[in-house]
């Protein structure tokens, strides 16, 4: 009798286990890029197992064209995307149905690099200026070189294509605008290159969260993205205390990350985590909205309320 119930028992388990597995539903999250220190919230989740402690099992895609992931979020072959609040806001104003869930990083990242012939702003009348994607930071850019009374008419815009570091290094422009505070402004330092950085919350860009969360606004109160949200919360305070943990385990999965630059952003990406990835500064945020509305980035004002969940 005794063995009868064992055995119950076990086939009763077995079920149970069965059912957990299949419990566990897929989350696809376009990246913003490559895989790289920004991410390592995502990685912290699912290193300490929230993402499975929520039933969930994430995808992380990275793009071969950056700036598709919103747009792959908003035709449904996607469920969230790691995008940027100018992205965001375009998006809106061009009724694409995207909506913020959450930070991945709250605070600006983008910064404008200079030569170290360049002492001032001013000092860029006449030069040349590269750029990742044609027409993404002129808002940012011109805002800046206002406030020291050039025009970016003043100067020449150059497209060159991802390769901030080496258009800087080489010569081929004297500053870029769109790099990254923990990632090119650390590896341009390991490399030795004397430059100097400007960066636009000193010179008339309202602050933003450099890095967010999107989703289509049908899957705001689905219960895979609110339980994801909730299991990158508890990642983001995981890896407080166990960053070097995580990042080990990134690091044997993902051999090519190896490296002192990202060993360095790692370490410093770690200051721009929010506590809760979810909760947001309202008057900041519309703060933002009402600036690229008034520099005419977007053509009608947008509300908090449809540009972000929650």
């Amino acid at each position: 009798m005794m063995m009868r119930i064992s055995r119950i028992f076990i086939f009763f388990a077995i079920l149970c286990s069965i059912s957990q597995v299949k419990a566990e539903d897929k989350v696809t999250v376009i990246l913003d890029w490559f895989l790289n220190a920004s991410h390592e919230s995502l990685l912290a989740a699912q290193y300490s197992g929230a993402f499975k402690r929520y039933n969930l099992q994430v995808e992380m895609i990275s793009p071969a064209d950056p700036g598709t992931p919103p747009r792959l979020v908003a035709a449904g072959q996607a469920d969230i995307a790691i995008s940027y609040p100018i992205q965001l806001g375009m998006m809106i104003d061009h009724h694409i149905p995207l909506i913020r869930i959450g930070s991945l990083l709250n605070q600006p990242l983008n910064t404008l690099i200079t030569s170290r012939n360049i002492k001032t702003l001013q000092d860029l009348k006449g030069k040349k200026i590269g750029v990742s994607v044609a027409g993404d930071d002129h808002t940012i850019l011109k805002t800046m070189l206002e406030k020291t009374n050039v025009q970016l008419s003043d100067v020449q815009i150059i497209n060159v294509n991802f390769q901030l570091e080496q258009a800087l290094m080489t010569g081929a422009v004297d500053a870029v605008i769109g790099a990254s505070r923990n990632y090119e402004v650390i590896d341009l330092e390991q490399k030795h290159y004397q430059f100097n950085i400007y960066n636009p919350e000193d010179y008339g860009v309202p602050i933003y969260d450099e890095m967010i969360f999107v989703t289509r606004p049908e899957l705001v109160k689905d219960s895979r993205i609110i339980r994801f949200m909730q299991a990158l919360k508890e990642g983001n305070v995981y890896l407080k205390s166990h960053s070097l943990e995580v990042f080990n385990k990134t690091i044997k999965d993902h051999p090519e990350l190896n490296t002192p630059l990202n060993k360095t952003a790692w370490n410093v990406t770690l200051n721009l985590l929010p506590t809760d990835p979810v909760i947001y500064d309202k008057a900041k945020y519309q703060q933002f909205l009402d600036f690229l509305w008034n520099k005419k980035v977007i053509k009608h004002p947008v509300q908090i309320s449809s540009f972000t969940a929650y």
